[in-house]
């Protein structure tokens, strides 16, 4: 059994404050509101009044407030001295705000993680959850295993404290590229009169060119072997370009097909038209 505190209790923090104590750790929690440590209390939580008193209860410390810059604020706040202790991190921010907070983690003596939750609230527990963290070596090899207990796929991913919050924004991306295109997508069938229940019932049939796609990028990208497609790049510039035009003529918000079409047509252009679609994945970075 470890000594564990939780500091904020929104959605998140009580999820993870739940499921540390349903794995036998003796929790200790802290929040601004008092009356969200109710329900934890009544779990088995001990709760502490100040942030500075549940600090000192435990060796490792997990934060989960709005954003690295609020977890700053607070860090700095705290009397209590930080030495030997390890705070974990779950807020959100961007590179410059993660390595401000590593600095100051740092100067004050604490190992440091920084956690990147994959899933909703419900989620945590969760064998197929990820929870993506850097920072120091041996605080993973100290509470890796708790980390994997939150989510069952969690990962150290490496020392760099921005490189989270870049990990964070390309994965973000891929999700919400993909709600964006939804949601464009229905703006052009609105507009052709297609019933919005017909256009949804005919996105699952999509998820499996998703996965297809999926299995592209990983055999190309990672090797950056982008010859020899099935479909070639400029035959996806040619199908954006009728999609765009289809967007355009029904007066539908054409902006993401737009963006689209612009980089493919561009890389068409500097000679990678008979490759992979994905070698934009390089050509993009290198311009």
């Amino acid at each position: 059994m470890t000594k564990v505190s939780v500091l904020g209790l929104g959605s998140m923090g009580s999820a993870l404050a739940h499921c540390l104590i349903k794995n036998g750790h003796e929790v200790s929690v802290w929040n601004r509101s008092p009356e969200k440590a109710e329900a934890l209390a009544q779990a088995g939580a001990k709760v502490y009044q100040s942030a500075d008193e549940a600090v000192v209860a435990s060796d490792l410390v997990i934060i989960c407030i709005k954003s690295h810059r609020d977890t700053d604020a607070l860090i700095g706040s705290l009397d209590t001295q930080l030495k030997g202790k390890t705070l974990c991190d779950m807020s959100t921010g961007d590179t410059a705000d993660a390595e401000r907070l590593v600095s100051k983690l740092t100067e004050r003596g604490a190992e440091f993680m920084l956690g990147m939750i994959n899933a909703y609230p419900s989620g945590v527990g969760g064998k197929e959850t990820t929870i993506l963290t850097v920072g120091h070596p041996t605080a993973w090899e100290r509470y890796g295993n708790i980390i994997r207990q939150l989510g069952g796929k969690s990962a150290f991913v490496g020392k760099t404290p921005s490189a989270l919050a870049a990990l964070f924004a390309g994965l973000f991306t891929v999700r919400q590229g993909f709600m964006f295109g939804m949601i464009y997508g229905a703006q052009v069938c609105r507009k052709a009169g297609i019933p919005m229940q017909v256009y949804s019932n005919q996105i699952p049939a999509s998820l499996k060119m998703v996965n297809d796609y999926y299995d592209l990028f990983a055999r190309t990208v990672p090797q950056e072997e982008f010859d020899d497609p099935e479909a070639s790049l400029k035959v996806y510039a040619l199908a954006q370009e009728d999609a765009l035009k289809t967007f355009k003529s029904l007066d539908a918000p054409s902006e993401f097909m737009q963006v689209m079409y612009d980089q493919t047509k561009a890389a068409w252009d500097a000679g990678l038209g008979e490759k992979q679609l994905t070698a934009l994945a390089a050509s993009m970075a290198d311009g």
